[in-house]
């Protein structure tokens, strides 16, 4: 007995066209792959829209409002944390 048997070529036949289906699926057509679109919050919309149009002055006001806003969220605020939990809680301690 040799080779394959009727129904084991049929099967194999079978098999290779899924095989061949399956890859030729895993190709990505040129519209893929397909993302929700990104939400952004109304400040950074802004500032896209903002500086869409690449002009120094617009880039010298964008870094002069990262730096402020970094400059209040990691130096005034919690200089006044420190400075409140000092006044009325270890002050008032003290005596």
């Amino acid at each position: 007995m040799t080779g394959y048997t009727p129904d084991e070529k049929l099967r194999l036949q079978q098999l290779r066209e899924l095989r061949r289906r399956w890859l030729k699926d895993q190709e990505l057509s040129p519209r893929e792959p397909v993302l929700p679109p990104q939400r952004m919050w109304p400040v950074e919309r802004f500032w896209n829209k903002f500086l869409q149009d690449p002009t120094p002055w617009k880039n010298l006001v964008y870094k002069t409002y990262r730096h402020s806003f970094l400059i209040f969220t990691h130096v005034l605020i919690p200089a006044w944390i420190i400075h409140y939990h000092l006044k009325y809680h270890v002050a008032v301690s003290m005596f």
